[in-house]
């Protein structure tokens, strides 16, 4: 062999090698000036490219997000045409109580129309009951109660599942689940969860665990910035979702840890909701969409609807590849440029986009009272250095930005004039709306607005307001590694 490869034309081999490799090179550039979704993303690669033909090609193929994008765009769009098929052959339902009509007042139906018509949001249904859970001390003991109650399914996703307190509580009930013969699913982030110890303690116990997109050497598979960060648990006709993961972080109760001889984990603030009525069974009909993208399991069958059970209107929206261009941005932006009265936010990483900015600004320059709240400390400090330099031009429009005391609050909301609430798993960054896998539910309800708008308040007496003379005497290092973090923002 050495000899055979001695005797080769190295003088044709070398140029014929350097061909092939500005041809993919070429061939990576084109990709990504035609498939990337933003004008920084397309320059990003293709410096890349042009200056590393080689790495900046090979780079591209790896961690490009289109073989993704297009696989979740076929699942979406497949899922999509049965749904709608459902529907129109049982146009009946939508005039008994199994589909409730939704009652939007009309001085808030524009911002019921901003979600309507898009092929990431799921229809608009009345007839349910969104009830806030505070914290893993109140939430967690009743999705429990709902896992062992269960008789037919119960279906999880998560981002993150661990903890001697939590995890392993969890990942008991789910057992016993598989023992009474429930039908129980798992579905695992490949990233988030790839060192819990949940997987093992699952598998032995019967119950069908699957990861979303863990990362491989062979076939090479590093999607690490495609994350499922959406939150689901569905048991028979009852469901839960919100911004909450399964950790002994969310757990305050200082005698929880004392009597199993627990590790503290940094303590978490966070709000989950307990979901009942038709959102039910969408949210079922979200997992399974991600339990087919992750297993290739396409077994969703019928869209199973429970009963009405109060008399809040919700929409289900998800985003991520696979759905249209930034599906969750162009809510959100939509919702504020309705707001009247007053806008209040909660997210734990706040870098918003242009967009989101102009829409924060312009609400602020109509008279709006626009509050965002945000941790003192995060538990990821570049993110909040990238964010403090973002802030003077906020606070110059008019907005007000709140800092709450730890421990680290992770909730993620949206309130706007008394009457809409936006919950569930998309932080305020550019990984979250642009990357990441996530679900959102909005819910036109003044009772579970004002719920929210109490707790707000009560945030607000034990916050503090940041302010541009606190900004402008910021140290010049200090301001520096703002800048620095800033720029790496639509990676962090």
């Amino acid at each position: 062999m050495l000899e055979y490869l001695v005797s080769l034309p190295w003088r044709w081999i070398i140029p014929i090698f350097f061909a092939v490799g500005y041809t993919i090179a070429a061939a990576a550039l084109v990709h990504a000036l035609l498939k990337a979704r933003r004008p920084q993303s397309a320059l990003g690669w293709a410096a890349a490219v042009v200056s590393l033909p080689f790495i900046g090609s090979l780079a591209y193929f790896l961690f490009g997000i289109s073989r993704v994008d297009s696989r979740a765009a076929s699942l979406m769009s497949d899922r999509a045409a049965r749904r709608l098929k459902f529907l129109s052959e049982n146009a009946d339902l939508w005039k008994n109580e199994v589909f409730e009509t939704p009652s939007i007042d009309p001085v808030h139906e524009p911002i019921a129309r901003v979600g309507e018509g898009k092929r990431s949001s799921l229809p608009l249904l009345g007839g349910n009951n969104v009830r806030p859970l505070f914290n893993g001390d109140e939430a967690y003991p009743v999705m429990l109660e709902s896992i062992r109650r269960a008789k037919r399914e119960i279906f999880l996703c998560t981002y993150i599942f661990e903890g001697k307190l939590a995890g392993e509580v969890f990942a008991q009930a789910l057992t016993s689940a598989v023992e009474r013969g429930v039908d129980v699913r798992v579905l695992l982030d490949g990233m988030g969860s790839f060192f819990s110890p949940a997987w093992s303690q699952l598998r032995k116990g019967g119950v069908k665990v699957e990861a979303f997109l863990p990362p491989h050497l062979f076939p090479p598979t590093f999607s690490i910035n495609l994350r499922n960060h959406r939150k689901v648990l569905v048991c028979d006709g009852t469901a839960f979702t919100g911004g909450m993961n399964i950790g002994d972080g969310n757990l305050h109760d200082a005698q929880l840890y004392e009597r199993f001889g627990a590790r503290r984990f940094r303590q978490i603030q966070d709000v989950h909701f307990l979901c009942t009525g038709p959102v039910a069974g969408l949210l079922r009909e979200a997992f399974l969409m991600d339990w087919a993208f992750a297993t290739g399991q396409d077994d969703t069958g019928a869209l199973l609807l429970p009963p009405p059970a109060g008399d809040m209107d919700t929409r289900i929206v998800m985003d991520g590849p696979g759905t249209p261009s930034d599906a969750m941005q162009n809510l959100l932006c939509g919702v504020v440029s309705c707001a009247k009265l007053r806008v209040t936010v909660f997210t734990p990483y706040f870098l918003p986009t242009r967009e989101l900015f102009s829409a924060f600004t312009s609400a602020a320059g109509r008279g709006v009272d626009v509050r965002v709240f945000l941790p003192e400390k995060l538990d990821h400090a570049y993110v909040g250095w990238a964010g403090e330099r973002t802030l003077p031009l906020l606070l110059d429009s008019g907005v007000r930005v709140f800092r709450q005391p730890p421990p680290f609050a992770h909730t993620k909301l949206f309130l706007i004039d008394g009457n809409y609430v936006c919950m569930g798993s998309t932080n305020l960054d550019p990984r979250s709306l642009s990357l990441n896998f996530e679900l959102n539910v909005e819910v036109f309800s003044r009772e579970l607005c004002a719920q929210l708008e109490e707790y707000a308040d009560a945030i607000l007496a034990k916050s503090r307001e940041v302010t541009l003379e606190e900004l402008s005497h910021l140290s010049l290092p200090r301001q520096l590694r703002n800048a620095a973090a800033w720029i790496f923002s639509p990676y962090l």
